[in-house]
C-alpha cells in the first residue's frame, strides 16, 4: 500500500485544532470530508470536484479565528458559543440569542452580549460570516488549494434559500462543493449529537430552506453508516484517495506557514507571531550550525508553536492582568493541544516534539511536561528562546511591548537562572539585531501611509484610534482602507491581517 500524501496526511491531523477551536469532536473535520466524498460520488460530480469537495469539507471551519476577538467580547467563551451556533439555526435570531446568553460565562458579559446580539444581530451575523470566509478564503490560497476550495471557503455561511450571509447567493449561485460540504457538515454534527435520528429529522427541517434537497435526501440514504466502523474505513479511504487524486502543489512549509497564521489571527496583538518566531529561530539555528533537517523541523515547529492556542477561548488570551490559576491551566493546555494535533501526522513527528516543547525550561519549571535539560534538544532550546524574545517584543493586553536591550536583560537573567540555553539567548538576540537592520518587506502597490494603516488595521485597531494614532481624520482613514482593500483584494480586515503578516508588516518594531 501506497505511503499516505503528506498534504492530505498534515492537513487531516489539523484539522483536529480546528474542531477543538470550535467545541467540536475531534474527528468531526474528517468525517465531514469523507462524507461529503461520498455525497459528490451519489450526486455524479467528477473526479476533480470530489477532491475539492474533501477539502472544502475538511478545512470548513479555516476562517473561525477571523472574527475571534469580537465573539469573545460578545459572549466571553467564543469557542462555547461556535459551538452552540454551529449546533442552532444560525439564520433564526432567537437562536443567536440564546447561543450568545448562553457562552457568556458571568452575569456581566451574558447582559453584555445579550444587548448586543439583540441591537446588532443583523450586523453582527453579517461581519462574523464575512471576516471568517475572507480569513478562510486568504489561508486556502496560501495552502495553494484548487480554486474551487478557496470559493466554497467563501460560502460557508450561505443559504440554499439566499437568507444566508454575508452575500446572500442562492440554489445556483452556490457552487456544487460549496453546497456538497454544507449538506455533509449538517449531517455529522448532528449525528455526533444525537445520532441518525437527529441527523435525519434536522436534513428533512432544513432541506429546501438551508440545504440543496436533493444533497439532502442523499444525505439522509447515507446516515446510518455513519455509525457503522466498517463503513466508515471504507469512507475514510475513498476520501482519502479522491483527496490524493488532486495532485496539489503545497508543500508542509505551505501547512505550517498558514496554521501559524491561523493561531495568530485569533487575537490581534498576536499577528505576525509566528512568523517572527520562525525567522529568528532559523536565523539563530544557522548562526549555531545546526543541521539542514534540525534548521527545517525547528522552522516548521516554530510556524506551528502556537497553533493548539485556537482550542483555548481568545478570553483567556486577552485578560489584562497576570492569569489567575484556573487561567493559567487553560492556556497552558495549548502546549499539549499542538502537540497532539501535530504528533498524530508522521511528517510532523519530530517537529511536534520540538513545537510542543516551546515553554519547557532547563530547570523543569516550564510546561506542559515539566522537561528538564537533559531532554531538551538544541532545536528546543532555540524555539524557547526565540519565543521568549519575540513575546517580550510585542504587546500584550497586560503589559506594553519591551524595548530590545530590556528583552535582552530579562532573557540573559532566565539563562544565568538555568531557565534558557545561554548560547541559543544570545544567538536569538544576534538574530533580532541582523533582522531589525534591513527594512521590512512591503507591497510596492501600497503608500507608506497606506502601509501605516494596514499595519494597525491588522492589530484590530478601530478607525478612530487610527486616525488618532496617525494624527489623520477618520474620513481619510477609511478612504486609505478603500484603497488597500482594492489593492490587495481582500474585503475584511482578517483578510487584511494575514496579507500584512505575509508582507512582513507585523514584526516588531
Amino acid at each position: 500500500m501506497p505511503a499516505p500524501n503528506p498534504t492530505v496526511e498534515c492537513l487531516s491531523a489539523l484539522s483536529v485544532i480546528l474542531d477543538l477551536a470550535n467545541g467540536l469532536a475531534e474527528d468531526k473535520s474528517l468525517l465531514t470530508a469523507s462524507l461529503a466524498v461520498q455525497l459528490a460520488e451519489a450526486a455524479g460530480a467528477p473526479a476533480e470536484a470530489r477532491a475539492a469537495v474533501f477539502f472544502a469539507a475538511l478545512l470548513r471551519h479555516l476562517g473561525c479565528t477571523g472574527f475571534a476577538s469580537v465573539e469573545a467580547t460578545l459572549a466571553g467563551d467564543d469557542v462555547g458559543l461556535r459551538r452552540r451556533l454551529i449546533h442552532s439555526d444560525a439564520s433564526r435570531p432567537l437562536d443567536v440569542l440564546s447561543a450568545v446568553t448562553r457562552s457568556g460565562t458571568t452575569l456581566g458579559e451574558k447582559g453584555r452580549g445579550l444587548y448586543r446580539a439583540a441591537t446588532r444581530a443583523s450586523e453582527l451575523r453579517a461581519g462574523w460570516a464575512a471576516e471568517a470566509c475572507g480569513a478562510a478564503r486568504q489561508l486556502a490560497l496560501q495552502l495553494r488549494m484548487p480554486p474551487e476550495v478557496p470559493l466554497a471557503l467563501d460560502q460557508v455561511y450561505e443559504l440554499w434559500d439566499g437568507s444566508g450571509a454575508p452575500r446572500g447567493l442562492a440554489r445556483s449561485e452556490l457552487s456544487l462543493v460549496s453546497r456538497v460540504a454544507q449538506v455533509a457538515h449538517v449531517a455529522v454534527v448532528f449525528h455526533l449529537a444525537g445520532g441518525p435520528a437527529l441527523a435525519a429529522e434536522t436534513l428533512k427541517a432544513r432541506k429546501g430552506r438551508a440545504l440543496d434537497p436533493a444533497l439532502a435526501d442523499l444525505a439522509a440514504g447515507m446516515l446510518e453508516s455513519l455509525a457503522n466502523d466498517d463503513a466508515r474505513a471504507s469512507r475514510a479511504e475513498a476520501a482519502r484517495r479522491a483527496a490524493e487524486a488532486a495532485a496539489l502543489p503545497t508543500q508542509v512549509e505551505d501547512i505550517a506557514v498558514a496554521f501559524g497564521d491561523f493561531a495568530d489571527l485569533q487575537c490581534p496583538f498576536a499577528r505576525g507571531h509566528s512568523r517572527s518566531v520562525a525567522k529568528v529561530a532559523g536565523a539563530a539555528a544557522e548562526a549555531m550550525g545546526l543541521p539542514e533537517a534540525e534548521r527545517r523541523d525547528l522552522v516548521l515547529a516554530a510556524h506551528l508553536h502556537d497553533v493548539g492556542q485556537a482550542a483555548v477561548p481568545t478570553g483567556v488570551w486577552s485578560v489584562p492582568r497576570a492569569f489567575r490559576p484556573t487561567e493559567r491551566e487553560r492556556a497552558q493546555a495549548h502546549a499539549f493541544f499542538t502537540e497532539r494535533a501535530l504528533a498524530s501526522a508522521a511528517p510532523l513527528a519530530s517537529v511536534a516534539k520540538i513545537a510542543a516543547a516551546h515553554h519547557e525550561r532547563l530547570d523543569g519549571s516550564g510546561y506542559h511536561r515539566g522537561l528538564r535539560e537533559p531532554a531538551l534538544s538544541r532545536p528546543a532550546r532555540l524555539l524557547a528562546a526565540a519565543d521568549a524574545l519575540c513575546a517580550m517584543l510585542e504587546s500584550r493586553p497586560h503589559r506594553p511591548a519591551l524595548e530590545r536591550s530590556a528583552a535582552g536583560d530579562q532573557l540573559r537573567a532566565m539563562a544565568k537562572a538555568g531557565a534558557l540555553d545561554a548560547g541559543a539567548v544570545e544567538a536569538c538576540l544576534a538574530a533580532v539585531g541582523d533582522r531589525r537592520s534591513q527594512p521590512a518587506p512591503a507591497d510596492d502597490s501600497l503608500t507608506a501611509r497606506e502601509l501605516d494603516v494596514l499595519r494597525l488595521l491588522a492589530r484590530g485597531k478601530t478607525n478612530k484610534e487610527i486616525a488618532q494614532a496617525l494624527r489623520i481624520s477618520d474620513r481619510t482613514v477609511q478612504h486609505h482602507t478603500i484603497h488597500i482593500y482594492e489593492k490587495l483584494e481582500v474585503d475584511t480586515r482578517a483578510a487584511a491581517a494575514l496579507r500584512a503578516a505575509r508582507m512582513g508588516l507585523l514584526e516588531p518594531d
